[in-house]
């Protein structure tokens, strides 16, 4: 009767140790994907603001923000949410003419590397846009 419950013990302790490890997996899977899930968030927002300061002039003008002003408006977002080596592109296009009126779009597109803080997976590129018509009138 003594050899069985050592037997039972050990075999506790083995059910115990695989709860475990699943259970840890688990919780650092949510952890890692709730990170990436707020980088995404980040340069989506980035980008949003950078397409939105792009498009909308200057008060009491019809001057816009030249790309170079764009970029560093989204890489100041970026800064101050903690996004780090990211990549911001900013391209106007003009698409065609409504009333004599040419239809002029920008597309902001962040790039950042994401890096796998609890599992060996390496670094995933995110990358998102975002595209508004600019707001001129002649």
């Amino acid at each position: 009767m003594k050899n069985s419950q050592k037997n039972q013990k050990g075999g506790t302790l083995l059910e115990a140790a695989i709860t475990l490890m699943l259970f840890f997996t688990l919780i650092f899977g949510v952890l890692e994907f709730g990170r990436a899930y707020n980088l995404y968030q980040a340069i989506t927002n980035a980008a949003r603001e950078g397409a939105r300061y792009s498009v909308a002039p200057f008060p009491g003008t019809n001057n816009l923000p030249s790309n170079g002003n764009v970029q560093a408006r989204v890489q100041q977002y970026l800064d101050s949410v903690g996004a780090r080596n990211t990549t911001v592109t900013v391209v106007q296009s003009t698409t065609g003419t409504v009333n004599g009126v040419d239809v002029v779009y920008t597309n902001v597109n962040v790039t950042a590397p994401y890096t796998f803080l609890f599992f060996p997976y390496g670094s995933v590129t995110m990358q998102t846009t975002a595209q508004m018509r600019n707001e001129t009138s002649p």
